[in-house]
This record gives structure tokens, sequence and C-alpha cells, in this order.
């Protein structure tokens, strides 16, 4: 989509009064200080600034299992094409869609999952964290072997038999009965042990090792440190730039956070129970949004900002893992891994105020602009005194309890109201970022002389 519309636009600078811009000489350019002059194109830029922001988009993300059943009897053309593009379009694109648009949320996502796969680390002895994600993540499927296919039970510790089975005979799996994702609170560490792969296994099934995440992570880096030091030469940078330093800022702590987490893996661990139920009844149930669509979607969303969208699923009643699956977190765990990342989103977008008094080919893009500076620093804001509020300790502030009940509410009401007008602002900057190559400033062609930063005589 991207290329797409920067194609468009290059294509109609060419012919544009931009054209001479583009075909600038060093001759052409401006004399910053003493520092000689080096020349960049404008294609430079835009490939530098698009292939960071796909890795901050696209490779950064780590999401969850994708369990589908598979079909014995697919064609051809249901293989190799109509199946891929039901997946990319029914998940990889939407989320690649919400890393664009909404990044602090990818970021808050991350960081849910980490705290909750430190805490299953800590149940299970001998697990890493990678363990953790792997269970969160939809890596644990339960199936249900075919009616007449013997199974013997998994002994536990004490010798008394367990729900989980072993099937046995002659069948295809392809007769297994997928159920439903399993949880920590479903299997004991008994079983755990038996079935759980090991670290190395654990590795294997990751589409990614440690090296290509430190590659992605060098990349993303050096754009951030080749952005600080065109601040300190006194060079402007484009608002494509800008854009992409706020993505790049928040990829370096997604990837932290999602370190350990294996990525794109496609297959779970298959774990076989014969009878109907499927989890124990030790935790409370699904949470109802409300009575009507309106008060539903309004919980929804707000459920989906703060987090808290895992308490209105059932995990008996899903044949795959949520997308933005990570576990039911205490409130004090959530609203704390909730709080920074949302702390980030006000620093992304005051990133983006860097360009406020840029020049913009109109007057409309400036005020555009300015708005959604605006609109994307103070919603994230209205978070932040909302996960600060639910961090404090029950019964530090009952003094002030009505007062912090009406604030509660009207910051909640807020941020569900406002929501569309964050992502009309993200939308509006990626618009204008790519609108305003048309008219780029001499000193925008200017590449940093590194040598000034290297101390000689």
């Amino acid at each position: 989509m991207l290329v797409l519309l920067l194609g468009y636009y290059l294509a109609q600078v060419g012919h544009g009064e931009a054209g001479p811009i583009l075909s600038l000489e060093p001759r052409d350019l401006p004399s910053y200080g003493d520092q000689s002059i080096n020349s960049r194109t404008t294609w430079s830029i835009v490939w530098s600034c698009l292939s960071t922001i796909f890795l901050c988009t696209w490779v950064a993300v780590h999401p969850n299992v994708t369990f589908r059943r598979e079909n014995p009897n697919m064609g051809r053309f249901e293989k190799w094409l109509w199946d891929p593009l039901q997946e990319f379009f029914r998940y990889k694109l939407i989320l690649f869609l919400w890393a664009l648009l909404v990044p602090e949320y990818i970021l808050a996502w991350a960081a849910r999952q980490y705290i909750r796969a430190g805490e299953i680390q800590k149940e299970v002895p001998g697990w890493t964290r990678g363990h953790g994600f792997f269970m969160i993540m939809g890596g644990f499927h339960l199936f249900r072997p075919p009616a007449l296919a013997p199974y013997v039970a998994l002994p536990l510790g004490s010798k008394s038999p367990s729900a989980f089975v072993l099937p046995g005979g002659n069948y295809s799996r392809e007769d297994e009965v997928p159920v439903c994702p399993i949880q920590i609170k479903d299997i004991s560490i008994e079983i755990l042990k038996i079935v759980a792969p090991t670290e190395a296994e654990l590795k294997d099934k990751g589409k990614s090792d440690g090296l290509t995440k430190l590659i992605v992570l060098v990349q993303t880096l050096w754009f951030v440190i080749q952005c600080i030091a065109r601040g300190l030469r006194d060079l402007p940078l484009t608002e494509l730039e800008i854009v992409t330093l706020a993505y790049a800022m928040l990829n370096l702590f997604t990837f932290v956070f999602w370190w350990d987490k294996p990525r794109n893996v496609e297959c779970p661990v298959r774990l076989y129970k014969p009878a109907m139920r499927v989890h124990a009844n030790g935790d409370k149930g699904p949470r109802k949004l409300g009575n009507n669509w309106f008060t539903a979607t309004f919980f929804r969303v707000l459920t989906y900002v703060v987090g808290q969208q895992d308490d209105s699923v059932d995990i008996v009643e899903v044949s795959s893992i949520p997308m933005f699956w990570s576990g039911r977190l205490e409130e004090k765990s959530l609203f704390g891994a909730t709080l920074g990342p949302a702390i980030l989103g006000v620093v992304f977008g005051i990133i983006h105020c860097i360009a406020w008094s840029s020049e913009f080919p109109s007057a409309i893009q400036a005020i555009l602009w300015h708005v959604s500076c605006i609109a994307m620093t103070l919603i994230p804001l209205v978070l932040v005194c909302i996960c600060a509020v639910g961090r404090v300790p029950v019964g530090t502030l009952d003094e002030y309890g009505p007062w912090i009940k009406l604030l509660v509410i009207g910051c909640s009401t807020t941020l569900a109201l406002t929501s569309w007008l964050y992502i009309a602002g993200r939308i509006a900057t990626l618009v204008i970022a790519l609108t305003t190559l048309r008219s780029l400033p001499p000193g925008a062609f200017i590449s940093v002389d590194w040598t000034t930063f290297i101390p000689h005589i």
C-alpha cells in the first residue's frame, strides 16, 4: 500500500514543479558550516525510511500461533494461492495495519506477553522465558483422537492416570479432531515435562534466530543514530524520516520484549484428551461487555485500548488462540505493562512535533500535521492517567475515592470516544510525510559527513 502510494507521488514529482529538486547537484546545495557537501537522493531517503518502517511493522512483529485445520482434499489452486492469500488477508495484513497505525498497542502487547511469560517460567521448573512465550502464544493445542482409536493414559507421579492420553492404532493424524488451545492452568507440570519441547527444539520452531534479530535491531538503531547525527549538524530531517524515527524508537523496545519469543510458529504441539471436558473450572468466566450493541462496542474499544480484551474471551470456545492474546494478568500487572508503552506512546507523538515548524507545501497540510501531533500526544497521555491510577494500591487514595472514580470514568470515556481521532492522525501524518517528498528543502539532500564526529588533528 505504501509502496503504491509512494510510486504514484514519485511519478507525479517527475512531471511537476518539484522536478528540479530531485536532480540537485552538489554544486546547487547550500553550505552548512565547515562540513563538506555530500549529496543524497530522494530515492535513498525513501528507501532508508520505508525499509526501516517495514522492519518495524512486519519483521519485528511476533504473532501468536495461527492454527488452522488441515484439509487433505485441497487442490493445487487452493494450496498454492487461495490458502496463502486467506492467511495473508485474515491475519498478517491485519497485524501489519495494527503495527502501522497503532504501534504503541503492539508494544503494549509485547510487554504484557513478556510479563506473563516470566510468570509461567517461574511456575514450571527448568523452563525458560521462551517456553512461557510458547505457552501463551498457543503453542499447545488440544486434540481428540478418532473414536475407535486405542489410547494409553499418561501416568502422573503418583501413578494415577492423567486426563491426557497417548493415542495409538493405525490411523491418519488428519482424522484427529482439533478442539482448542491449552493454557498453563489446564495441564499439570508433570505432563508438561513429558510433552514440552526442549530449548533447542523451541528455537527450531521459530523462523528467525538471534543473528537475524540482531541485524534488524542494528539496522533500526543505525537509522536512529543517523537522525541524531543530522540534528547535531543542523541538517533538516524530512517528515518521512521523522515518522520513521518514531517507529524505530518504539521498535527498539518491542524487540527487547519479544527477543525470546519464537516467531511465525505455525504448528503447535498436540496433546490429546478423549473426553469432552477441556478446561478445569478454576478461574472466572469471560467478562460480558454489555447488553446492547452500543455499550458492547464502547467497552470492547476500551478493553482493547487498556489491554483487558482477554477477559472477555473463553479459550474453550475458540479454535485458535486470539490474535492479541497475552494471558489474563492481574489488574496491577496489566496496568503496569500498559503504563510504560503508554508513556512511550506520548513520546511517539512528541517526536512528530520535531516537524512542527517545518515548511509544508500548503497551509492545510501544516494544520493537519499540527492537529495530528496533538492527538497522537494527548490521547496516549489519557491512557497514562488511567494506568497510573490503576497502579495505585487499594486504600491509598480512599479520601479521594469519588474524585478518583470520576477521573477514571472521564478518562475512559474520552479514550474510547477519541480512538478514531488517533488513527486518523496516524493516517494523516503518513500521507503528509509522503506528499512532502515533492518539495523537500535543499538541506534535506545533504548527507552527514561522519569524519566530523571522529577526533583528529
